[in-house]
């Protein structure tokens, strides 16, 4: 069932067996897997059905004081789907040295090992329509006919994949709408956590009317926070909904070492072998599913030179991308039976584009390989992870309060300096290996290569916004345990990359999605 808040029947009397806060990818796998248990289950989305921008808007406040933070305001969506409304739908598991003991990296420690979490990337799998995928990259390279790139001691090739219907609202249309387990809240507004005792008993929700703030509360027997790391984090700093201090309150990592991932334009890349270049870069399509090749620094060369993990991709630039970008929407909304406007927004433009339009088709039709169009320039693109800092925080203001009488959040991003080290030395190796192989030459950044801490005023983020809540085996190191409990109450729990010690470089998405999973799994044996 879909409902707008305000016209739901808050009875006191209407028990849920969870409540589970955010309709992101992490929310509605989690929701919809405990609700196919047979569970009752409310899911609460703080915005409206489709992206809208007023209900954007509401990000604004939020400010960013520390390192440049552009996902702050544009990585974050409010409505049912959340990111997932916007992003490519890239799935990377963590590399099981993520969860190791990396002191070089950080003090922080995952309480659980790749082993753990490993079942839930084949659910992952599994629950998103990708039944068929390749798990092994040396399969995905026997199916394209092509050899895979040299690996060695410095340099892993690795293949990213996809999910054929990024958009999960779109996915788990008829879960929504079907299942009678399942009540989804649209506008409902998460501004305080109900306290009884140790247990969270519900949640307050703020709805915003012509007469001002109503509040209503729901109650459930668990409470799952999967909102965003932003706002999960401002919730577990505000006092419980009758103004009292929350029994986590005292935890001095609430809030503390947030992350995300360091991303920079290394240098420029100009080929030498084209068609070569292209068999092991341009992305691959099999039993129709999408897989990217790209390069990561391998762990014997992470432990040697103590460095962070870190990958790269090469981001090809073309004259005409915006048309290409928009041919390409419209192609993938025919074959799923929907037409996206923007793929229709200059027809005339799309016509000016057919002279490309044939290699192209010609090479996804014989190999299943995406072209790339670069006339306009090849750039080496660098994802690093981050070691998390202490002092990278997000706080609450003081007095600013937002239109759900909430205080406004402030982040500040810190970046230790010795980020640098890795992203030149990961960037070097990169251009040695394409010019031994004779594949490329790399002309790095000279700011990059001198080691210079100005080079981090050139990076940004990757919109992977992590930790704040992090995972750790005592309330002395973190804010949950092993099962994403909060230490200090009994009944609630964090959901998504908020609950990340350290993180790697793969975008966080995926491995939340599992982290979630296995909380609805042991949700389920509770409930």
């Amino acid at each position: 069932m879909l409902e707008y808040a305000e016209n739901f029947n808050f009875d006191p009397e209407n028990l849920f067996d969870a409540i589970v806060v955010g309709s992101g990818a992490v929310g509605l796998t989690c929701a919809i897997d405990l609700a196919k248990s047979g569970a009752k289950i409310a899911l609460l989305e703080a915005g409206p059905e489709k992206p809208l921008q007023n209900s954007q808007k509401h990000f604004e406040a939020a400010r960013a004081t520390g390192h440049h933070l552009p996902g702050l305001h544009v990585g974050r969506f409010r409505c049912l789907g959340g990111t997932t409304n916007f992003w490519g739908g890239q799935l990377v598991p963590f590399a099981p040295m993520v969860f190791s003991d990396r002191s070089w990296v950080s003090d922080a420690r995952w309480p659980i090992t790749a082993a753990d979490i490993a079942p839930f990337y084949d659910r992952g799998f599994a629950i998103l329509g990708m039944e068929q995928v390749m798990r092994d990259d040396a399969a995905v390279w026997e199916r394209i006919g092509v050899n895979a790139p040299p690996r060695t001691d410095r340099i892993e090739p690795i293949f990213t994949r996809w999910t054929p219907e990024s958009n999960l609202a779109i996915h788990f249309r008829q879960d929504i709408m079907d299942n009678p387990a399942l009540t989804v809240l649209l506008d409902a507004q998460v501004g305080a956590l109900v306290t009884e005792g140790d247990a969270v008993t519900g949640v307050e929700i703020r709805i915003a009317e012509k007469s001002g703030l109503r509040r209503e509360i729901l109650r459930g027997a668990k409470v799952v926070l999967a909102n965003g790391t932003i706002e999960i984090a401002r919730l577990l700093q505000l006092p419980t909904a009758d103004g009292a201090p929350a029994p986590w309150a005292t935890n001095p990592w609430i809030g503390r070492g947030f992350i995300d991932h360091v991303d920079c334009y290394a240098g420029s890349v100009k080929l030498t072998d084209r068609k070569r270049f292209a068999d092991l870069f341009d992305n691959a399509f099999v039993d129709g599913l999408k897989y990217s090749p790209k390069l990561r620094l391998s762990d014997t060369a992470q432990q040697k030179a103590q460095l962070l993990e870190i990958s790269s991709h090469f981001v090809f630039n073309s004259s005409i991308a915006e048309n290409i970008a928009n041919l390409k929407i419209l192609i993938k909304g025919l074959m799923k039976g929907r037409v996206e406007k923007s793929g229709l927004a200059n027809p005339l433009a799309l016509l000016g584009t057919l002279r490309f339009i044939v290699p192209m088709a010609l090479r996804y039709l014989r190999y299943r390989r995406m072209l790339n169009l670069s006339d306009a320039g090849i750039q080496l693109r660098l994802t690093s992870e981050q070691a998390p800092l202490a002092d990278s925080r997000i706080t609450l203001t003081a007095t600013d309060r937002d239109a759900f009488d909430m205080p406004k959040v402030e982040v500040d991003w810190k970046i230790s300096r010795d980020t640098v080290e890795t992203l030149a030395t990961f960037g070097e190796y990169i251009r040695d290996y394409l010019r031994d192989n004779g594949l490329a030459e790399v002309t790095l950044d000279a700011t990059l290569v001198a080691r210079d801490p100005a080079y981090l005023a050139d990076t940004d983020d990757a919109n992977h916004q992590m930790g704040g809540a992090r995972m750790s085996a005592s309330a002395q190191d973190g804010v949950v345990d092993a099962d994403c409990a909060v230490f200090g109450t009994r009944n609630l729990y964090v959901a998504g990359a908020a609950v990340y010690p350290v993180s790697g470089f793969a975008n966080p998405t995926f491995t939340a999605i599992a982290l979630g999973l296995r909380l609805a799994d042991h949700l389920a044996q509770e409930l």
